[in-house]
């Protein structure tokens, strides 16, 4: 029988200590939001904000819902996963020419990648170019401009190149194509790469804002996102106290956060394993 000593005892005491003070930290204001969130303006005018529910509402959601929530939550959900949809297809076909060692210019090619995690033009070329491309005010100008991450690029092809090349040769030899490989053998075995980088792709385009009120000027295109917005400035304009709007703030929040927070359960299990192998592989 292993018996512990006092200083390993001592360790996993302070461990523990350690481990709740770092779980309050990250539950405590999660649930602040949430009461907060469900608390009436009375309550709220008083105390700014609550952790010990008093009274239960769920007027604001209902403002929110009866704001024109669902045509914009609807806009995002299109703009999310269409974007997300070719942001992975160009990456994935991206990551995969750029793990092949042979591949003639794969230096110069990739240096310039990553030149462009250093290297911004600013907002006005940025927005000359999508208006010489002709899609202003569409949906188009929320998702080509952005279709590839430079980090989830790097990320793909690191772990693209971990794949054993005897592998791939052997598809090559019994008469695959590249397109058959990518497809029957790159894809199966790299779902947690793939998990994770749809993730990342996934939060971009559902959080996009700065996109949208440059690029859309039909209001009925507007995204989530802007909508909120616009609703705790018109919120705020209409009472004297910001504090009393505290309680609408946290309950457009969770509203903002709540699809992300529905999706990642499903793929947190591939996240972590995915990051580590992209990340120090390649």
């Amino acid at each position: 029988m292993y018996n512990k000593t006092i200083g390993r005892k001592t360790f996993e005491f302070l461990n523990g200590i350690f481990i709740l003070l770092v779980s309050a930290v990250i539950v405590v204001p999660l649930l602040m939001i949430i009461v907060t969130s469900l608390s009436p303006d009375e309550v709220i005018a008083g105390k700014g904000f609550v952790l010990i529910p008093t009274a239960i509402t769920f007027s604001n959601y209902a403002a929110i819902l009866n704001s024109g929530y669902m045509p914009s939550f609807y806009n995002s959900i299109i703009v999310t996963v269409s974007a997300t949809a070719f942001s992975m297809a160009m990456t994935l076909v991206m990551g995969y020419a750029l793990a092949h060692k042979a591949l003639p210019g794969r230096t110069a090619v990739i240096r310039f990648v990553i030149a462009t995690m250093m290297l911004d033009a600013g907002i006005i070329p940025f927005y000359m170019v999508v208006r010489s491309m002709g899609m202003i005010d569409s949906y188009a100008s929320l998702i080509i401009p952005s279709a590839i991450s430079t980090y989830n690029l790097i990320l793909m092809k690191n772990y693209i190149g971990s794949i054993p090349d005897s592998l791939l040769e052997s598809a090559r030899i019994d008469g695959c194509t590249e397109l058959a490989i990518l497809w029957k053998i790159v894809i199966p075995v790299s779902i947690p790469i793939i998990a994770a980088v749809t993730l990342f792709y996934t939060v971009a385009h559902w959080n996009t804002y700065y996109q949208v009120v440059m690029f859309i000027n039909d209001s009925r295109k507007y995204t989530l996102q802007v909508l909120l917005r616009q609703l705790i400035f018109q919120s705020e304009s209409a009472v004297s106290s910001v504090s009393a709007m505290n309680n609408f703030k946290m309950a457009v929040m969770i509203m903002t956060m709540l699809p992300v927070l529905i999706l990642y359960p499903f793929i947190q299990k591939y996240f972590i394993s995915g990051i580590m192998l992209g990340s120090i592989k390649g």
